[in-house]
């Protein structure tokens, strides 16, 4: 049972994907409670174990009240279970998988387990262990991750889903000169070309001179995976000349709205693995009927899904990373906290991005206490800088600050911006 009772119990509250996801928001645990203490070791012992046979597992430990998660493969060759990359807001290693794999995992835990719907929660549990790079189209992979957080946690029912966009801009290392190739083991690994120009850094166990990433196990738990999606499509009646037809209608641009004859031709023909029918017959969501139509007519993943959903909004989303500084030595006390506490309400509520302290500097005072000098500011601009860097001026004068504050890029060559 890869989600026990107590996991299911949390996924259901939702505190725990606003720790999980690392929102700005999420309530602190009371840990002073001695009521709570029992509540506390609980949360740091979760634990969801993703069998796809033949003693292949992935293992992932949440620590949810110190925000610490931990993915691990368990495999027969090892001894115990393998980490493969943890995520926290210290010293990550977060980059375990191509998203092509998450999603070829997800299908195959979806047809070995029903409780375990795709897009659903191995998506939105195990999407934090994605790199993206290149290859991946947000068209194919946006209304998936729409859909799986849209199942685990309530929220617009229409639209892009913010998670989405957090997790995507997270995880986007297009440009950052990421290539994949096979190591000396013969099996793929990933590596940064020129790390100290790029827009953002590779976090990863997985790259080719790697001696802690089990390449061999990882290779076998992929190869079960496509096993699984193969087997589930070998039924000599799927070759009936009505299934054939109502799969092809099913995999035009309104291929979704031909699902009823498609669900009728397979109950005919009493040809289709039952986590198949039930995505097409009764979906959770759209999304999950486009996999399963996929996988029935073997069609490349996420090419039907492009061709259901149109372009994402994220294919042409932009952001900017800025850093701004706030000199502290002559201010009171709180007024760091208290501007970057508006700035970010300010951004959110346009829509416009968000803002939070980073660090600060500081020097030892005459009377030898420790004195703040100033404090960094980490702020993402969404889709027109224009309007965000005008935000920003707005908040900074409130605060009278904008003569003093420095804005910079955070990736190279980190120019200054000037403060409209």
């Amino acid at each position: 049972m890869p989600l026990d009772d107590a996991l299911t119990t949390r996924l259901d509250q939702a505190d725990f994907w606003a720790a999980y996801l690392f929102e700005e928001d999420a309530p602190e645990l009371d840990l002073d409670d001695e009521e709570d203490e029992e509540d506390e070791e609980d949360e740091e012992s979760l634990t969801a174990e993703f069998h796809v046979g033949d003693g292949l597992a992935l293992v992932l430990d949440l620590d949810v009240g110190n925000g610490y998660f931990n993915l691990a493969l368990s495999a027969p060759e090892l001894p115990e279970p393998t980490d493969l990359g943890w995520d926290d807001q210290a010293h990550f290693h977060p980059h375990v998988m191509r998203w092509s794999e998450l999603d070829l995992i997800a299908r195959a835990l979806a047809l070995q387990d029903p409780q375990l719907r795709h897009p659903g929660p191995v998506l939105a549990l195990l999407a934090r262990f994605v790199v993206l790079d290149e290859p991946d189209d947000p068209d194919a992979i946006t209304p998936l991750m729409d859909a799986a957080f849209r199942m685990m946690r309530p929220g617009p029912l229409d639209g892009l889903r913010p998670e989405t966009r957090d997790w995507f801009e997270l995880r986007d290392l297009r440009g950052s000169g990421l290539c994949w190739r096979a190591g000396d083991n013969g099996h793929l690994a990933v590596e940064q070309l020129d790390r100290d120009s790029a827009p953002q850094d590779l976090y990863s166990l997985r790259t080719p001179d790697s001696e802690d990433f089990p390449f061999t196990a990882w290779a076998a738990l992929l190869d079960r995976a496509r096993r699984i999606l193969a087997t589930a499509t070998t039924d000599a009646s799927m070759h009936d000349p009505a299934v054939r037809a109502a799969l092809s209608r099913c995999t035009t641009e309104e291929g979704h709205t031909h699902l009823a004859s498609l669900v009728e031709a397979l109950r005919t023909a009493d040809a289709v693995h039952p986590v198949l029918l039930r995505a097409l017959a009764e979906p959770a969501s759209r999304a999950e009927s486009c996999w399963a139509v996929e996988v029935l007519a073997g069609l490349p993943q996420g090419s039907l899904v492009k061709r259901w959903f149109g372009p994402s909004p994220l294919a042409t989303a932009r952001s900017w990373e800025l850093r701004l500084t706030l000199p502290t030595e002559s201010r009171p006390t709180d007024h760091a906290h208290t501007l970057t506490s508006d700035l970010n309400d300010t951004l959110k509520q346009a829509g416009s991005g968000r803002a939070e302290i980073a660090g600060g500097m500081g020097r030892q005072g005459v009377d030898g206490n420790y004195v703040s000098v100033s404090t960094s500011v980490d702020v993402l601009i969404r889709d027109d800088l224009s309007h965000g860097l005008s935000l920003i001026s707005q908040v900074l004068r409130r605060h009278d600050a904008a003569d003093t504050a420095e804005l910079r890029h955070v990736s190279p060559p980190y120019d200054v911006m000037p403060i409209p």
